[in-house]
C-alpha cells in the first residue's frame, strides 16, 4: 500500500497596512532624499546670504531715493539745447523722482521681494537635483520598484519640488519682511503693504519661485547628469537674462528699429519673471506684468509636462 505525501499549503503573504495618505508619503520620501544630503542646507545658507545682500542693496537705494523725494527745495531746471519734447520728458521724470508716495511704493516692492534674483536660480537647481539625485546615487530603480505606479512617483516628486520652492520663498520673505518693516518704521513712512503694486510683487514673487522650481524639475528629467543639469540651468538663467537683453537690444539698434523688439524680450523666462514681479515697469519698453506671468507659466507648464511624460515612459536600468 502506497501513501501520497502532500505538500503543506503555502501560507498567504501578510497584508501590511499602509499608514498615512499615500501621496503624502511619497512627497515626504522625496523631500527626505534631498534633506539627507548636504545640498539642502548649502542651498538654504546661500539663499539667506543672497537675501541679506539684496536687502542691503535695495535698502541703500531706497534710502537714497526717499531722501531725494523728501527734498522740497529741489527745482526743475531744463538742460541747454533741449527741445519741447525733451523738456516735457525730463519734467515728468523729475516729478516721478520727487513723488514720495511713488518712491515709497517702489522701495517696498523691491525690499519685500529681496533675494529673488538668486533665489529663483537656487530653487531651479534644487528642482533639478530632486530628479538627478536618483541617477547620481543610483536609487531610481529602487524607487520605481518600491512604488510601481510611476504616475504616483512622478507627481510625488513634482509636489516635493513645489513644496521646497514654497519653503525657500517663506524663509526669504520672512527675512525681508522683518527687515523691511523695520526699515520703513525707522524712516517714519508707511510700509505700503496695502498698495496693489506691492501686493502684486509679493504674490507673483511666490508664483515665480514655484514656476522656476517646476522648470528645474523638467530640466532634471532631460539631463540626468547632475553637473550637466546644474551647468545648463545656470546658462539658461544667466544667459537668458543678460544675453537676452543684449541680443534684443542689438536687434533693436541695428536690424529692426522698433520698440516692440525690446518688448518681445519677455519671451525669455528670466526676463519674464523680473517683469512680472517689478512694482514698476522694468524698462521703458517692457511688456506689461501679466505678459510676464503668461510667458513664465507657459515655459513652466511645458517643462513640467515633459518631465511627467519622460519619467512615466523612460526605462530605468
Amino acid at each position: 500500500m502506497s501513501t501520497t505525501l502532500q505538500a503543506p499549503p503555502q501560507a498567504s503573504r501578510p497584508v501590511i497596512a499602509h499608514v498615512g495618505v499615500p501621496g503624502l508619503r511619497l512627497v515626504r520620501s522625496e523631500i527626505r532624499k534631498v534633506t539627507t544630503t548636504n545640498a539642502w542646507w548649502l542651498f538654504g545658507l546661500a539663499s539667506l546670504a543672497f537675501t541679506g545682500l539684496a536687502l542691503f542693496i535695495n535698502m541703500s537705494e531706497a534710502a537714497e531715493h526717499i531722501r531725494r523725494a523728501r527734498d522740497t527745495t529741489a527745482v526743475f531746471k531744463p538742460g541747454r539745447g533741449m527741445d519741447a519734447a525733451e523738456i516735457a520728458a525730463a519734467r515728468a521724470e523729475f516729478a516721478q523722482l520727487h513723488d514720495l508716495q511713488l518712491q515709497a511704493v517702489n522701495a517696498a516692492g523691491n525690499i519685500f521681494t529681496s533675494g529673488q534674483f538668486f533665489g529663483l536660480l537656487l530653487v531651479m537647481l534644487l528642482g533639478a537635483l530632486v530628479i538627478t539625485n536618483e541617477f547620481q546615487y543610483q536609487t531610481a530603480t529602487a524607487t520605481f520598484l518600491t512604488t510601481p505606479q510611476r504616475t504616483r512617483v512622478v507627481f510625488g516628486k513634482l509636489f516635493a519640488v513645489l513644496g521646497l520652492g514654497l519653503v525657500f520663498w517663506l524663509v526669504s520673505r520672512a527675512v525681508s519682511f522683518a527687515a523691511g518693516l523695520l526699515f520703513f518704521h525707522n524712516l517714519g513712512l508707511t510700509n505700503s503693504l496695502g498698495e496693489w503694486p506691492v501686493q502684486r510683487a509679493i504674490i507673483f514673487n511666490l508664483v515665480a519661485y514655484l514656476l522656476w522650481a517646476l522648470l528645474g524639475f523638467g530640466l532634471g528629467t532631460l539631463i540626468h547628469n547632475q553637473i550637466g543639469a546644474v551647468v545648463t540651468a545656470m546658462i539658461i538663467y544667466f544667459g537668458g537674462l543678460i544675453g537676452g537683453i543684449g541680443v534684443f537690444s542689438l536687434i533693436r539698434e541695428y536690424v529692426i528699429h522698433e520698440d516692440w523688439v525690446l518688448t518681445s524680450a519677455v519671451v525669455m523666462p528670466p526676463i519674464a519673471s523680473q517683469i512680472m514681479v517689478s512694482p514698476e515697469k522694468l524698462y521703458a519698453e517692457a511688456a506689461p506684468w501679466w505678459a510676464g506671468v503668461l510667458v513664465l507659466t507657459g515655459w513652466s507648464l511645458v517643462a513640467g509636462i515633459i518631465g511627467i511624460v519622460i519619467n512615466r515612459r523612460r526605462d530605468i536600468a
